[in-house]
């Protein structure tokens, strides 16, 4: 059997089944072969294609690896893992696999155009990696040749670095996907079937300590590490250990001692990284722990915190389709805006009209009085209070009033008392509406936030809660009720059975919530079981 000696060899041949798949171009190389974009003819269209490398196609043992990467690959279906659709044999002996062929930047071509990236995106494409993740993380069902039954296993990635993560734009933002789960380590509880698993598989600038002491039980908390690199180098721009310019030039023992004895730096103290958050960088370095107990239990975990961190939409951006505005009281009061008591204003009443007083003609300005009298009748509508205020003194519904005079023009110095005067009490009337319709917006949003609690739906009750911005009047409600809806659904988690996910909910309570101690509490005992 002959090889190739260059990559280059191939392009222009057609491989598989009736020569399907017709090679333009190579993509890519990795550690476990190259990439080429390829020709689907059956179907038309471009696909990826994996050819494994010359050196590993003579070893039947690598060769059996490659095999199961297909079946691996074939089984792991997400939005955010690159789908495997076909696999086979070269004439020459060659594996191969087929790939959706993407369109878009790999992590590593956007840090050499950006450096870094803003928080918002960078969460965003994390927490897409964390979704990918979390399918391999919990297992699929392979049936091997031979058995009678499907097998579950499950899987680590082992090798994630920026260049194994591709970031598509579509018309509904970035789209992210993993590749090359072709050196996974299946999580098998019962044997290791190709006996390959036990030496180094990765990189070492992105692989975990355990990784590197070639431990034979390597675990999901593997990828979380190498995740958390990812993480440090997307917000800072460079490596967590301090090598910066330098990185490229560490060798792998440089880097393999520094992962293993080295304590990353706290990335607020990186060039422009000053203003990120504390409960980002503690979500980062949590990742990077040395040892895999002090790590995020699962990418779910670490995901649902990560979300935590990225501010939320102001209250003002309430879709007010969902909760129209109430409409301005027919009768507002002219007093002065008062910002509600937290504590009241879910039970907060409008005013109601009170009657009008009449002020007697002898209170006005002098400059306002007609020098002659006369009376005029004239119908003037009042509501339904007043009417029944005056019926003791009119037994009709016309009022004496006095005209104004018909030979006098107001002075220039009137005319400006009156429009001040109409000026004021437009302003006081517009406050008073504006504060009369917040009230009742904050009312709103307290009470679907409670009715969401009570109705046991505290995913939704939290959500609702983190729309209330801190400039709120009800903020300190909202956040009460939010602490509540967390402990509880941590609870509701904790009895499915899914702690690590109750862990990272209640991990949200912060210290100054009367609820803390009770979370720690309960998150020690999960953490036992």
């Amino acid at each position: 059997m002959t090889f190739p000696a260059q990559p280059e060899t191939w392009i222009g041949r057609s491989i598989g089944d009736r020569q399907r798949y017709r090679l333009e171009r190579r993509l890519g190389s990795g550690g476990m072969g190259d990439v080429f974009l390829a020709m689907d003819t059956l179907l038309g269209q471009h696909v990826a294609l994996k050819l494994l490398k010359d050196k590993l196609a003579a070893s039947k043992s690598l060769r059996k690896r490659f095999e199961r990467e297909v079946a691996i690959c074939a089984a792991l279906k997400s939005d955010h893992i690159v789908n495997v659709s076909d696999y086979g044999v070269t004439d020459e002996g060659h594996p191969f696999y087929v790939m959706e062929y993407l369109r878009g930047d790999s992590l590593k071509q956007l840090l050499k155009q950006q450096q870094r990236l803003p928080v918002e995106r960078t969460i965003k494409i994390v927490t897409q990696v964390c979704e990918g993740l979390r399918l391999a993380h919990s297992g699929i069902d392979l049936w091997w040749s031979g058995a009678t039954a499907s097998e579950h296993v499950k899987v680590v990635h082992r090798d994630l670095k920026p260049d194994n993560i591709f970031v598509v734009p579509t018309a509904l933002g970035e789209l992210v996907k993993i590749l090359d789960f072709g050196i996974a380590k299946i999580r098998d509880e019962s044997i290791d079937r190709t006996n390959l698993t036990y030496g180094f598989i990765g990189t070492f600038r992105y692989a975990a300590p355990e990784q590197l002491r070639a431990a034979n039980t390597i675990d999901a908390r593997a990828d979380i590490y190498s995740l958390g690199v990812i993480l440090y180098e997307l917000l800072s721009g460079t490596d967590p250990f301090g090598f910066g310019a330098q990185a490229y030039s560490i060798t792998g023992m440089g880097w393999a001692m520094a992962h293993k004895t080295k304590p990353p730096v706290p990335i607020r103290l990186q060039p422009g990284c000053e203003n990120l958050s504390p409960q980002l960088e503690a979500a980062v370095m949590q990742c990077l722990q040395k040892s895999p107990n002090d790590r995020f239990a699962s990418v779910e975990q670490l995901k649902q915190v990560l979300k935590a961190t990225i501010t939320h939409k102001p209250e003002a951006a309430i879709d007010n389709s969902l909760h129209p505005s109430p409409p301005a009281p027919t009768h507002p009061q002219p007093s002065v805006p008062v910002t509600p008591d937290v504590a009241t204003t879910r039970a907060y009443i409008p005013p109601q009209p009170t009657e009008t007083e009449v002020i007697p003609p002898t209170s006005l300005p002098d400059t306002l009085l007609p020098p002659h009298k006369q009376e005029v009748r004239a119908n003037v509508q009042f509501p339904a209070a007043q009417q029944s205020n005056l019926a003791n003194s009119s037994t009709d519904d016309s009022i004496l009033i006095s005209p104004p005079a018909r030979h006098r023009r107001l002075s220039t110095s009137t005319l400006f008392f009156v429009g001040a005067a109409i000026g004021v009490g437009i302003v006081a009337l517009g406050a008073v509406v504006y504060s009369y319709i917040q009230f009742r917006l904050t009312a709103q949003v307290i009470d679907e936030i409670q009715t969401l609690k009570h109705q046991a739906r505290y995913e939704a009750c939290a959500s609702r809660a983190e729309t209330v911005t801190r400039d709120s009047a009800v903020y300190a409600e909202a956040q009460a009720i939010l602490n509540e809806c967390h402990l509880e659904h941590a609870k509701q988690l904790a009895g499915s059975s899914n702690f690590a996910e109750a862990i990272a909910i209640a991990r949200q309570i912060p210290q100054d919530s009367p609820l803390y101690s009770q979370a720690q509490i309960l998150i020690q005992d999960w953490s036992e079981i």
